[in-house]
């Protein structure tokens, strides 16, 4: 197992609070011990490399290095549907599982790298199925990566999620309606009415919503008109939901979870989320008898 590759969001952790980050800007929080862990980092390992922007990402020659510290943000990464306008510019999900398992795979005894779409979990905190959905599309991207560059003989795959949110498919729109856009339903010959189905208030709705959130704020009032807005492509927009709430809270039901690889065959039906360690745990041979 190698954890040559570390890939961490929040920069501002590892320098001083006087340290401006390297975009340029001081959020006023740091190490109080005043402590570069950066610095430190590079000091430590031999054949390493520091890098906070796209270009020097670029840069890298996963051949040469051994050992590589990526501190894109001063706090969380940008969403997908934002990266294109980071100051610095932030290589994508798919982009860095790349260059990790073309570093990682020089190890002959194998390696573990973990992949995760953080941001995927504050969009649906933020009722905002536009970013939640395309960091979505971001990891499947990533998956897609990791899929190509690996062999099915060697190298297991798990990709699941750690809890889910009230996030909700509603209504009967018809085949082809943009799951962002308006719902439009069928008229009595089965053919799209072509205007979205108004409700019981004589407005329309969307088909994703959320049971919880900000989505909600009208409480107490009128459900909001969305007959003029593009709820489609306004990266913006806010799905509505029914419980007024800063933000949208995790639900309860159980999540997927896929694999392929060796030891695929034990990720089926419905699972505890402690098998997920023991399945990986025989792959990797860590303990010896474990699902062998």
């Amino acid at each position: 197992m190698d954890s040559r590759w570390r890939s961490v969001a929040v920069a501002s952790s590892f320098y001083p609070p006087a340290a401006p980050t390297p975009e340029g800007a001081h959020d006023g929080e740091g190490r109080q011990d005043e402590r570069d862990l950066s610095r430190e980092w590079l000091q430590k390992y031999p054949n390493s490399a520091y890098i906070w922007n796209r270009r020097q990402f670029a840069a890298i020659d996963p051949l040469t290095t051994d050992h590589l510290l990526g501190l894109f943000e001063s706090d969380h990464m940008q969403f997908e549907a934002d990266r294109a306008g980071d100051t610095a510019g932030e290589p994508s999900l798919a982009q860095m599982t790349r260059l990790a398992i073309e570093m990682l795979r020089r190890n002959a005894n194998g390696y573990f790298l973990l992949v995760e779409g953080g941001r995927i979990d504050h969009g649906h905190h933020d009722n905002n199925a536009y970013r939640a959905l395309t960091d979505g599309i971001a990891l499947a991207d990533a998956v897609a990566v990791a899929d190509e560059m690996t062999g099915q003989d060697d190298t297991l795959i798990i990709v699941t999620a750690d809890h889910s949110h009230t996030f909700i498919f509603a209504g009967y729109p018809t085949r082809g309606n943009p799951i962002l856009g308006k719902a439009i339903y069928n008229d009595k010959k089965g053919k799209s009415a072509g205007e979205p189905k108004l409700m019981a208030d004589e407005k329309p709705f969307t088909t994703l919503g959320y049971y919880i959130g900000p989505g909600a704020a009208w409480a107490g009032g009128a459900r909001p008109d969305l007959s003029d807005i593009d709820t489609g492509n306004d990266k913006n927009f806010i799905q509505q939901g029914a419980i007024p709430a800063e933000d949208d809270t995790h639900g309860g039901e159980d999540v997927p979870v896929y694999a392929r690889g060796p030891g695929a065959e034990n990720i089926h039906g419905v699972i505890e989320q402690n098998e997920i360690f023991h399945v990986i745990d025989a792959a990797l041979q860590l303990t010896p008898g474990k699902l062998n």
